[in-house]
This record gives C-alpha cells, structure tokens and sequence, in this order.
C-alpha cells in the first residue's frame, strides 16, 4: 500500500540516520593520532595538533573535530600540570626563597629570610634582620652564591621588599626585549645571571617547597622559644638548619639532604642507639654507636 511503502521509507532513511551517528566520522587512524598526540602533550589545544597533523602527515581535521578525539584533561592547558612539570624539570638548577617573620619577648619583629635549592631540599642560605631592604637581600644572595653556586632560576614572592613595579617593565638593550615585574628580577638578570621567576598574585602555592620549610622550621624549632633579640633567633634558626641539612630525613627526597661527613659511611649493623640533642633536645640526631 502506498502509506505502508512511505512508512517503510521514512524507517530506512531513519535508520540511516542512526547508522550514520554511531560510524566513525574521521578514520580510526586519525583518531589514534590525536589520541596519542594530546596524550603526550597535555599542554596543545585542539589548534595546535590541527596544524601539526596537516603539516605533517596530510590530515585535514577542524579544531572542532580534533578537540571531540582529544584526551580528556583534568586540568586545563596552562594549569597546574604545567608548573609541575617545569619544576620537576629544572629542580637542579632552581632556587626559591622566602621571609618568614619572628617576635620577640619586647615585640620587635624580626624577618627571616630563607633561601633553599629545590632538588636536593638543602637551605643554601639562612639569615635574620628587623630592617629587610632591597640592598639587604641582594648581599644576602651574593653570599649565597659567592663560591659559584649560582642557579639558573630564583622562584619568589611578591613581597614589597623587592621592589615591586606595579606593571612589568619592558627593557629593550642589544636588539633584545625582556620584561621584568620588580626591580630584583632586573638585578639578578643583568648582575647575576640568574633568571627571577615571581609567583602569580595570590598564589603562594606556587612555591610549595620553601613554604613547607617554613613550616617546619616554625614548628619544630621558632614556636619552642621565648626569644630575647635577633642574636637570639639567629642562632636557633642557624642551628636548625644545620640539623636540617645535615641528619634529618627529608620525607620529599627519601634521604638527607647534606648528610654529615660520618653518616655518608654505611650504617652499624649493631650498636646502642643514642639521641644527639639539637637546640637543648627540643629535636635529637639518633645514632647508633658502638
């Protein structure tokens, strides 16, 4: 009948339909390359791998098609991952520093000032004043680097200390443009050769390393002390750091940072075990002995 056959026409072309949504839209080959290539690199957008897969192998997708294959990320493109990554790259040759701020018995404040090397976890210069200056954190950096430590990147904060330009400064010199977001980054570039890196605003995540130091070094040493002056701060953060680098385990590296030259030798099989105490026994240094 003539209603029966446009029924079943209607229901082919229907089906048709259906068969079309579920088959591939792009070979399967091409959808193992996007697969692969965004999987390798979280960091390209759908743009990105478009002009890498026509440039290189002669696909021809839109960013549209490309971003429905893609990985899925937990994060977007320029997130955390990327940060990470940056960090475990370059941890060698990456330093980060911060102040923290100590009171005294008279209400004096007093800033510590913190520099540590992010690879090995090792505080690579530690000092104390109640007048932070610009001048004042430069020779504190010149000290740490005076036997050629210097490292290629110095992660910091935004704090006014360091000079802070309110919008970033560009400085064209020898057919070369850099920007600089506070007058140390400028310093360090062009006296150091060290390149400053500032956290974003609001961020101080992004410097997790020598925050969590902080954290430790208040928790296990400043917050046991009455502190009378500087001198006095000076001295217990001196002696901290010595223990910290030296014979306390670090849980991020699995190890001691600088070990002692006499814990490098293999360990006693047998011996009685004694507690070394630092700053008045407030942490111990255990070994065992003979």
């Amino acid at each position: 009948m003539p209603g029966t056959a446009k029924a079943s026409r209607c229901s082919g072309a229907g089906s048709r339909d259906r068969d079309r949504s579920v088959a591939p839209r792009i070979p399967r080959k091409h959808v193992a390359f996007i697969q692969r290539i965004s999987g390798g690199h979280p960091e390209w957008g759908e743009d990105k791998i478009a002009e890498e897969l026509a440039a290189r192998f002669g696909v021809l997708h839109s960013a549209s098609t490309i971003r429905r294959y893609m990985v899925s990320r937990q994060s977007t493109p320029r997130g955390d991952q990327t940060w990470r990554t940056f960090i475990r790259n370059h941890d060698k040759e990456l330093w980060a520093c911060d102040f923290l701020t100590q009171y005294t018995a008279l209400l004096a404040v007093a800033y510590v000032f913190v520099i540590m090397e992010i690879g090995s976890r090792r505080i690579v210069h530690v000092n104390v004043t109640t007048s932070p200056t610009l001048p004042w954190v430069k020779q504190q950096i010149r000290e740490a680097t005076e036997w050629g430590m210097a490292p290629r990147f110095l992660i910091h904060d935004n704090d006014g200390i360091f000079g802070q330009y309110g919008k970033r400064m560009v400085v064209e010199q020898d057919d070369d443009t850099r920007s600089y977001r506070c007058h140390l980054d400028r310093w360090l570039d062009e006296a150091m050769g060290i390149e400053g890196i500032p956290i974003p605003y609001g961020a101080p995540n992004a410097s997790p390393h020598v925050e969590r130091f902080v954290r430790t070094l208040r928790e296990e040493a400043l917050n046991h002390f009455i502190f009378l002056c500087t001198d006095h701060i000076r001295r217990v953060v001196a002696e901290y750091v010595r223990y910290y680098n030296g014979a306390r385990p670090s849980q991020a590296i699995h190890g001691i940072q600088d070990p002692y030259p006499e814990l490098r030798q293999p360990p006693l099989r047998d011996g009685k075990l004694v507690g070394l105490p630092v700053l008045g026994g407030i942490q111990h240094d255990y070994r065992l002995v003979a």
